[in-house]
């Protein structure tokens, strides 16, 4: 199981690292395509499937990278066990992360989204079983994995914090292929990526992605008739001021929580 996380890849590898789990995602759904009549599915279990197969030639590449390039495991400044009171933190972060992706919603929303990609997104991601374990199942721990558990945790080994946690929200938005989950997907990995800095530990951020992709989630089984790409303006609709307000409060008052329970319990120096 070390041999997943021995790779501590610099930013140019790690940029490597990114455009070849693209690579693959593209490649795995060309092979998984033949196979999706025998599941009685469609589109969703393709997703599933390909991205199953992603990820599992990514780790063969990682623990091959790991033992050809610098197998030695980094040295991570303050390296601390993970302390901090579970059930709070976990609190603090289910009521952070929906606030979160609230808040930072008018930084994307903006942007128009062309009718080719509004049909894909609606015909890869349904209400349906296979949806739900791709967005949160599979993506929180492969993705996890990978952008926090792999690269991010290679980044601290060799630059500043700071730069380490940018520049890995920045690979994280790529890997999304597309602005409309890009931009969030870079803020909200500012924030994971900070998690995993303070605790380094995985399972912190493994648990905000995952609440971060089952409100997705659950606003397609909330609001069936909304087209796969809606946004909390599109279904608040006059309320959308007051539903706004509120994510900013509790995403100020839940980040303070955080910042000072991880303060409290991880001293972590910078470079």
């Amino acid at each position: 199981m070390k041999r997943l996380f021995a790779y501590n890849p610099t930013l140019s590898q790690a940029w490597g690292l990114v455009a070849l789990t693209i690579l693959i995602q593209v490649v795995s759904g060309l092979v998984v395509e033949p196979f999706v009549p025998a599941t009685g599915g469609g589109s969703s279990w393709h997703l599933l499937l390909s991205y199953v197969l992603c990820f599992v030639v990514m780790a063969f590449v990682v623990m091959q990278m790991g033992k050809t390039v610098n197998g030695e495991r980094g040295t991570e400044n303050g390296k601390k066990p993970f302390a901090v009171c579970r059930l709070p933190f976990a609190v603090l972060l289910l009521f952070f992360m929906p606030a979160l992706a609230v808040a930072i919603e008018p930084l994307y929303m903006w942007i128009p989204m062309p009718e080719w990609i509004k049909l894909l997104f609606e015909t890869a991601f349904k209400d349906d079983m296979p949806t739900f374990l791709s967005a949160v199942v599979a993506a929180p721990l492969a993705e996890e994995w990978l952008c926090r558990g792999v690269i991010l945790k290679g980044l601290l080994t060799h630059y500043s914090p700071r730069k380490a946690v940018v520049w890995s929200a920045v690979l994280f938005g790529v890997l999304h292929m597309n602005p409309w989950q890009a931009i969030p997907a870079f803020c909200l990995a500012l924030a994971i990526g900070w998690v995993y800095w303070r605790t380094r530990s995985l399972w912190p951020c493994v648990f905000m992605h995952a609440v971060n992709n089952s409100l997705a989630f659950l606003m397609l089984i909330i609001f069936p008739d909304a087209s796969a790409n809606a946004t909390i303006m599109d279904v608040a609709g006059a309320c959308y001021g007051l539903v706004y307000a509120a994510a900013l409060l509790c995403c100020a008052l839940t980040g303070y929580g955080l910042w000072r329970m991880l303060q409290k319990n991880y001293l972590v120096p910078d470079r």
